[in-house]
């Protein structure tokens, strides 16, 4: 061994290591075919896990990813059809419709006017030559929805003679009639579907569109054009007098009034009819509440919503 150099000596370590490992294996083989069945399964899982684990290069099992769901909700738009918007706002309003007649028992005669309840405080607002000249001593008979009620007159000052007022007299206290409710601020639009509801009647039913929007200079050069009334096609027909114009909303839309200029029906827009309410309340206030003017009519209700 002192005579060996120290390569030889690298070389001879090598050789002994080697030589017993040979060793090592050959005894570790016939002790296993010696050992029981379990311990070499054992030994099997083992030596085939450590040769996974150097394969795949981690020592620790890979996580199971968790999967998120994301849930997506979609709108969808459905339209309506236009018939059961038409539907709808006529079953709105029908209970609105009030038929005017001249007698005191309506039964079995046909009525003079129609028209339709403006305001839960019993006002109906008509029009016709018979009933605006009829003095405010003057009794009607009106018929709203299924109830008949009695009604006057109303003169209000400077105020177009197409729209009359009427009042019920005898409605019960604490007691609100289903009123109309008056579209949108701004003006209709031409193109705009219409139905009427009205005709001899009280139940007939026509359906239009807004063709012309008729407008008339104010008293003032710097006020804007106001909106006196509205043409529509096709014409409305004979018998719709006091007829009341509605969106597919089941807005008012105005009401309809005889233009001998034009030979034809027109719509007198919802605006002037809110100018006329406004004009009425305002000669209430000034008569004041001493029991000698008609009853009051509340203003708030008949504002544009």
């Amino acid at each position: 061994m002192e005579d060996l150099n120290n390569h030889q000596m690298i070389l001879l370590a090598t050789l002994v290591s080697f030589v017993t490992s040979i060793a090592t294996g050959i005894i570790t083989v016939s002790l296993l075919q010696q050992a029981p069945q379990t311990v070499t399964q054992t030994v099997n899982r083992v030596v085939e896990r450590t040769i996974e684990r150097v394969v795949t290069g981690t020592t620790t099992p890979a996580s199971t990813a968790k999967t998120i769901t994301q849930e997506v909700t979609k709108e969808v738009t459905v339209y309506a059809k236009e018939d059961d918007l038409i539907v709808s706002a006529v079953e709105k309003n029908q209970s609105r419709i009030a038929t005017i007649y001249a007698v005191a028992e309506a039964t079995g005669t046909k009525p003079i006017a129609i028209g339709f309840v403006a305001s839960r405080d019993g006002l109906i607002m008509t029009t016709g030559s018979d009933i605006a000249a009829a003095p405010t001593t003057q009794r009607f008979a009106v018929n709203i929805g299924n109830t008949s009620y009695t009604a006057k007159r109303v003169e209000v000052k400077n105020v177009s003679q197409s729209l009359v007022f009427l009042l019920v007299s005898d409605l019960p206290q604490d007691t609100a009639l289903d009123a109309v409710a008056f579209g949108a601020k701004s003006d209709p639009k031409p193109g705009q579907t219409t139905v009427v509801l009205g005709g001899d009647d009280g139940t007939g039913i026509f359906k239009t569109t807004l063709t012309r929007l008729v407008y008339e200079a104010p008293n003032s050069t710097s006020s804007p054009q106001i909106l006196s009334s509205i043409e529509v096609t096709p014409k409305i027909p004979d018998g719709y007098s006091g007829g009341l114009a509605v969106n597919l909303d089941g807005q008012a839309v105005g009401m309809t009034v005889w233009s001998a200029d034009g030979g034809k029906y027109i719509i007198l827009p919802a605006s002037r009819i809110l100018d006329a309410i406004n004009a009425l309340t305002a000669q209430q206030s000034k008569q004041g509440a001493d029991g000698a003017g008609p009853k009051q009519i509340s203003q708030a209700e008949n504002s544009v919503i």
